[in-house]
């Protein structure tokens, strides 16, 4: 028995599975575009019960690290990583992004010629976004814009599938330059991917470390000093 507790607050949603290998025992998920403060604990208290495990039975702790909303990243964070040293066993942090395209390509298989986009609210005029090939190769880094300045395909692409939170603006400013497929609803990580990528990464929990993933800088400042 290999248990992975995966944890997700980085973008519009809350989400806890409690997974033993690629057996999910429990899990509690919900939409929420803010609140994730006070719906973590007691899901993670629901989960953990509803599986019969104590905390000091996990092998390691997996949790999205942006990028996405600052405060549900902190929040996620925050948490896994204090019940990680509570009980003194690692904490894996995971982008969004590869959560988000892990469970698309879960759900289709991308053929030659067809992109995969990943495209998360950031809640100002850019979003986060990034575009993997369908090998799985990545053909635009992860970076923060405008959706009407997705225009130009790499070349090759003909076809574009679109998920993550942000996806319908994407979606709306590429229309009739591409063919393009979204998928409405993978649009937040899902707490069982997260935690099925911090299981493959238990051995080498160094190279992912659960640290915050930013693309923008924060929207709070230090006062100037009068």
């Amino acid at each position: 028995m290999t248990l992975m507790l995966g944890i997700d607050t980085a973008t519009t949603g809350c989400s806890v599975a409690l997974m033993d290998g690629a057996t999910c025992l429990a899990e509690n998920q919900s939409r929420m575009p803010r609140g994730q403060s006070e719906a973590l604990a007691p899901m993670i208290e629901d989960v953990m019960k509803s599986a019969g495990i104590s905390f000091d039975r996990l092998d390691g702790i997996a949790v999205t690290r942006g990028p996405g909303a600052f405060t549900g990243l902190r929040i996620g964070l925050a948490a896994a990583r204090a019940m990680a040293l509570s009980i003194v066993k690692p904490c894996i942090g995971i982008t969004t992004f590869d959560s988000l395209s892990a469970q698309a390509r879960q759900r289709e298989n991308i053929e030659t010629g067809t992109a995969l986009l990943v495209a998360i609210e950031s809640k100002r005029a850019e979003i986060f976004v990034s575009m993997y090939g369908f090998d799985g190769a990545l053909l635009i880094e992860p970076s923060a814009l405008r959706p009407e300045a997705i225009e130009k395909m790499p070349e090759g692409i003909t076809s574009v599938i679109i998920v993550g939170d942000a996806s319908q603006k994407v979606e709306s400013a590429l229309i009739g330059r591409v063919d393009v497929r979204r998928i409405e609803d993978i649009e937040v990580p899902d707490a069982k991917v997260v935690a099925n990528f911090g299981l493959n990464l238990l051995g080498t929990p160094e190279l992912a470390t659960p640290t915050p993933f930013y693309l923008r800088p924060p929207d709070a400042s230090i006062p100037k000093q009068k």
